[in-house]
Protein backbone atom coordinates (compact mmCIF):
# COMPACT_ATOMS: atom_id res chain seq x y z
CA UNK A 1 0.00 0.00 0.00
CA UNK A 2 1.37 3.50 -0.79
CA UNK A 3 1.88 5.66 1.84
CA UNK A 4 0.85 8.78 -0.66
CA UNK A 5 -1.83 10.41 0.08
CA UNK A 6 -5.23 9.97 -1.96
CA UNK A 7 -5.93 12.69 -4.62
CA UNK A 8 -9.26 14.36 -4.42
CA UNK A 9 -10.04 17.14 -7.44
CA UNK A 10 -8.95 17.10 -11.00
CA UNK A 11 -5.79 15.01 -11.35
CA UNK A 12 -5.42 15.33 -15.36
CA UNK A 13 -5.35 19.19 -14.62
CA UNK A 14 -2.56 19.09 -12.21
CA UNK A 15 -0.50 16.40 -13.54
CA UNK A 16 -0.88 18.56 -16.79
CA UNK A 17 0.00 22.08 -15.55
CA UNK A 18 2.93 20.60 -12.76
CA UNK A 19 4.21 18.76 -15.63
CA UNK A 20 4.44 21.41 -18.02
CA UNK A 21 6.09 23.46 -15.38
CA UNK A 22 8.77 21.03 -14.76
CA UNK A 23 9.29 20.46 -18.63
CA UNK A 24 9.59 24.32 -19.27
CA UNK A 25 12.23 24.17 -16.57
CA UNK A 26 14.11 21.22 -17.09
CA UNK A 27 13.95 20.12 -20.74
CA UNK A 28 11.58 17.11 -21.94
CA UNK A 29 14.63 14.77 -22.04
CA UNK A 30 14.99 14.90 -18.20
CA UNK A 31 11.27 14.46 -17.96
CA UNK A 32 9.46 11.22 -16.79
CA UNK A 33 6.32 9.95 -15.71
CA UNK A 34 7.85 9.06 -12.37
CA UNK A 35 8.95 12.35 -11.94
CA UNK A 36 5.57 13.77 -12.69
CA UNK A 37 4.19 11.35 -9.71
CA UNK A 38 6.66 12.86 -7.37
CA UNK A 39 6.30 16.74 -8.49
CA UNK A 40 2.01 16.02 -7.94
CA UNK A 41 2.38 13.95 -4.82
CA UNK A 42 0.54 10.41 -6.02
CA UNK A 43 1.68 7.21 -6.69
CA UNK A 44 3.91 6.08 -9.43
CA UNK A 45 1.08 4.82 -11.11
CA UNK A 46 -1.45 7.53 -11.47
CA UNK A 47 -0.65 9.21 -14.43
CA UNK A 48 -1.19 5.89 -16.40
CA UNK A 49 -4.68 6.26 -15.69
CA UNK A 50 -4.34 9.54 -17.71
CA UNK A 51 -1.62 8.55 -20.30
CA UNK A 52 0.13 5.76 -21.74
CA UNK A 53 3.74 7.20 -21.21
CA UNK A 54 5.74 9.95 -21.57
CA UNK A 55 5.58 10.63 -25.20
CA UNK A 56 2.00 10.56 -24.93
CA UNK A 57 1.79 12.99 -22.32
CA UNK A 58 4.53 15.61 -24.48
CA UNK A 59 1.27 15.11 -27.20
CA UNK A 60 -1.42 15.73 -25.04
CA UNK A 61 0.53 18.54 -23.45
CA UNK A 62 0.85 20.56 -26.71
CA UNK A 63 -2.69 20.14 -27.64
CA UNK A 64 -3.53 21.28 -24.43
CA UNK A 65 -1.57 24.61 -24.66
CA UNK A 66 -2.56 24.88 -28.18
CA UNK A 67 -6.69 24.75 -27.59
CA UNK A 68 -5.85 27.33 -24.54
CA UNK A 69 -3.75 29.54 -26.62
CA UNK A 70 -6.47 29.18 -29.54
CA UNK A 71 -8.94 29.66 -27.33
CA UNK A 72 -7.43 33.15 -26.29
CA UNK A 73 -7.00 34.36 -29.54
CA UNK A 74 -10.70 32.80 -30.59
CA UNK A 75 -11.76 35.28 -27.78
CA UNK A 76 -9.90 38.37 -28.83
CA UNK A 77 -11.38 37.99 -32.23
CA UNK A 78 -14.66 37.38 -30.78
CA UNK A 79 -14.99 40.28 -28.37
CA UNK A 80 -13.65 42.78 -30.42
CA UNK A 81 -15.85 44.94 -31.93
CA UNK A 82 -13.94 48.05 -33.52
CA UNK A 83 -12.48 46.19 -36.83
CA UNK A 84 -9.79 48.95 -36.56
CA UNK A 85 -8.78 47.26 -33.49
CA UNK A 86 -8.80 43.59 -34.41
CA UNK A 87 -5.15 43.40 -34.81
CA UNK A 88 -3.28 44.85 -31.97
CA UNK A 89 -6.25 43.09 -29.34
CA UNK A 90 -5.35 40.06 -31.39
CA UNK A 91 -1.52 41.19 -30.68
CA UNK A 92 -2.29 42.08 -26.76
CA UNK A 93 -3.96 38.44 -26.19
CA UNK A 94 -1.21 36.82 -27.47
CA UNK A 95 1.67 38.46 -24.96
CA UNK A 96 -0.61 38.14 -21.98
CA UNK A 97 -1.37 34.35 -22.34
CA UNK A 98 2.72 33.82 -22.24
CA UNK A 99 3.08 36.28 -19.79
CA UNK A 100 0.43 35.04 -17.61
CA UNK A 101 1.56 31.42 -18.29
CA UNK A 102 5.37 31.42 -18.77
CA UNK A 103 5.57 27.51 -18.40
CA UNK A 104 3.05 26.99 -21.87
CA UNK A 105 5.94 29.44 -23.65
CA UNK A 106 8.87 27.50 -22.53
CA UNK A 107 7.01 23.79 -23.20
CA UNK A 108 6.25 24.85 -26.54
CA UNK A 109 8.86 26.90 -27.89
CA UNK A 110 11.79 25.47 -26.00
CA UNK A 111 11.31 22.23 -27.56
CA UNK A 112 11.30 23.71 -31.28
CA UNK A 113 8.93 21.11 -32.88
CA UNK A 114 6.02 23.33 -33.73
CA UNK A 115 5.40 23.83 -37.28
CA UNK A 116 3.76 27.24 -37.65
CA UNK A 117 2.51 26.61 -41.19
CA UNK A 118 0.26 23.64 -39.17
CA UNK A 119 0.16 25.31 -36.00
CA UNK A 120 -3.72 26.37 -35.37
CA UNK A 121 -2.46 29.43 -33.24
CA UNK A 122 -0.75 30.64 -36.30
CA UNK A 123 -2.85 29.78 -39.17
CA UNK A 124 -5.79 31.44 -37.28
CA UNK A 125 -3.51 34.72 -36.67
CA UNK A 126 -2.60 34.47 -40.31
CA UNK A 127 -6.32 34.45 -41.54
CA UNK A 128 -7.43 37.75 -39.63
CA UNK A 129 -4.12 39.44 -40.26
CA UNK A 130 -4.39 38.27 -43.80
CA UNK A 131 -7.76 39.19 -44.09
CA UNK A 132 -7.65 42.99 -42.55
CA UNK A 133 -4.36 43.66 -44.37
CA UNK A 134 -5.94 42.75 -47.78
CA UNK A 135 -9.00 45.00 -46.37
CA UNK A 136 -6.49 47.61 -46.12
CA UNK A 137 -5.32 47.21 -49.56
CA UNK A 138 -2.45 45.38 -49.30
CA UNK A 139 -1.38 42.75 -51.85
CA UNK A 140 -1.17 38.97 -50.99
CA UNK A 141 2.50 39.30 -50.69
CA UNK A 142 3.14 42.03 -48.71
CA UNK A 143 0.08 41.18 -46.36
CA UNK A 144 2.06 37.90 -45.99
CA UNK A 145 5.03 39.60 -45.06
CA UNK A 146 3.20 41.84 -42.90
CA UNK A 147 1.99 38.99 -40.76
CA UNK A 148 4.82 37.06 -40.17
CA UNK A 149 6.41 40.48 -38.86
CA UNK A 150 3.22 40.95 -36.74
CA UNK A 151 3.73 37.01 -35.30
CA UNK A 152 7.44 37.84 -34.37
CA UNK A 153 6.63 41.03 -32.90
CA UNK A 154 4.03 39.53 -30.30
CA UNK A 155 6.45 36.62 -30.42
CA UNK A 156 9.33 38.78 -29.07
CA UNK A 157 7.52 40.89 -27.02
CA UNK A 158 6.36 37.91 -25.27
CA UNK A 159 9.59 36.97 -24.61
CA UNK A 160 10.46 40.37 -23.62
CA UNK A 161 7.85 40.55 -20.40
CA UNK A 162 8.27 37.16 -19.31
CA UNK A 163 11.99 38.19 -18.63
CA UNK A 164 10.69 41.53 -17.30
CA UNK A 165 7.78 39.99 -14.98
CA UNK A 166 7.46 42.81 -12.21
CA UNK A 167 5.01 44.11 -14.37
CA UNK A 168 1.54 42.52 -14.22
CA UNK A 169 -2.48 43.45 -15.11
CA UNK A 170 -4.26 46.08 -16.93
CA UNK A 171 -1.07 48.43 -16.73
CA UNK A 172 0.79 46.01 -18.63
CA UNK A 173 -1.64 45.20 -20.93
CA UNK A 174 -2.01 49.09 -22.00
CA UNK A 175 1.56 49.06 -22.28
CA UNK A 176 1.72 46.21 -25.10
CA UNK A 177 -1.36 48.22 -26.44
CA UNK A 178 0.56 51.04 -26.70
CA UNK A 179 3.24 49.71 -28.36
CA UNK A 180 1.31 47.59 -30.94
CA UNK A 181 -0.62 50.37 -31.77
CA UNK A 182 2.70 52.92 -32.57
CA UNK A 183 3.32 50.39 -35.06
CA UNK A 184 2.53 51.00 -38.37
CA UNK A 185 1.09 48.47 -40.08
Amino acid sequence: MSDKPYHHGNLKNELMEKGLKYVSEHGAESFSMRKLAETCGVSSAAPYAHFKNKEDYLDQAREYVTMRFTEILEKAVNDCRDKERLLPELGKNYVMFFVENPHYHGFLFKQGAIDVKKYRPYLMFEQIAGESLKAMGYDDMTAQNKTIAMWAMVQGLSDIYMIDSGRSGPVLEQEIEKILMSVKI
